[in-house]
């Protein structure tokens, strides 16, 4: 008998160890990615928009474009042009409306002197929200 309590204890706990890890928090992650970024601590922030991307599907696709966005603008900000310029790409494959990631990627595009990319993304930020930053090509 001591040996079935025994080994349903050991069950048990086994069973909080391994689920504990996969009970991310992606409302959690991007209020530490948020605060950490206001703080100018963009490897701490980029890891934890790394955790909601990582959360893949558990995450809504406008969330998730939204992460890939805010970590993009981590990487701009550490100067790590072509990582940024990947999330952005990946924000507007996920969610071809989100004006800011297009905003992003033209300043991007800006930065690597591809001024016909830049303009492109520019347009299409502006069709979606007239409101978005986009670079001055004056």
């Amino acid at each position: 008998m001591r040996n079935v309590v025994r080994l349903a204890l050991a069950a048990l706990l086994l069973t909080f160890v391994f689920t504990v890890p996969a009970l991310a928090d992606p409302d959690q992650d991007y209020r530490e990615g948020m605060a950490a970024a206001s703080k100018g601590q963009m490897d701490t922030a980029i890891a934890s928009f790394t955790r909601i991307i990582e959360a893949g599907s558990a995450v809504e696709a406008k969330n998730l474009a939204s992460a890939y966005n805010l970590r993009g603008m981590c990487h701009d900000i550490k100067e790590e042009l072509q990582l940024a310029l990947a999330d952005y790409t990946k924000a507007i494959e996920i969610d071809a409306k989100l004006a800011e990631a297009y905003g992003n990627r033209a300043m991007i595009y800006m930065k690597l002197g591809d001024v016909d990319k830049a303009k492109e993304d520019a347009t299409a930020a502006r069709r979606i929200d007239r409101k978005v930053k986009v670079p001055d090509f004056k």
